[in-house]
């Protein structure tokens, strides 16, 4: 394989404006190495999982973060909480009408 094959998979909730009551459920895997299955599970996630579920609307909020560079991982945090967080903003914000 080649490298460190490190995994790591940890589940927070966070508070992105919504509330207590409303926490974000954010599923974070941390790996070393990435391999084929690892980006098809990425894909898994971002296109059926996590939509599927949000749709849904019975298990909370969710998103998922991956990150494989060790020196990215709080940059790529950092990125993916503003992301969910500027989503919430623009879906409040773009509901609202400009006075003319």
């Amino acid at each position: 394989m080649g490298g460190i094959d490190v995994f790591l998979r940890t589940l927070t909730q966070i508070d992105d404006g919504h509330g207590e009551e409303d926490l974000l459920n954010l599923t974070v895997e941390i790996k070393g190495y990435r391999g084929e299955d690892a980006k098809e599970k990425k894909t898994t996630m971002e296109v059926y999982w996590v939509p599927g579920v949000n749709n849904l609307g019975t298990h909370g909020r969710w998103a998922f973060a991956e990150c494989a560079d060790v020196y990215q991982i709080e940059a790529d945090f950092k990125a993916k909480v503003e992301s969910a967080f500027n989503s919430m903003i623009e879906s409040v914000v773009g509901g609202l009408e400009t006075p003319t």
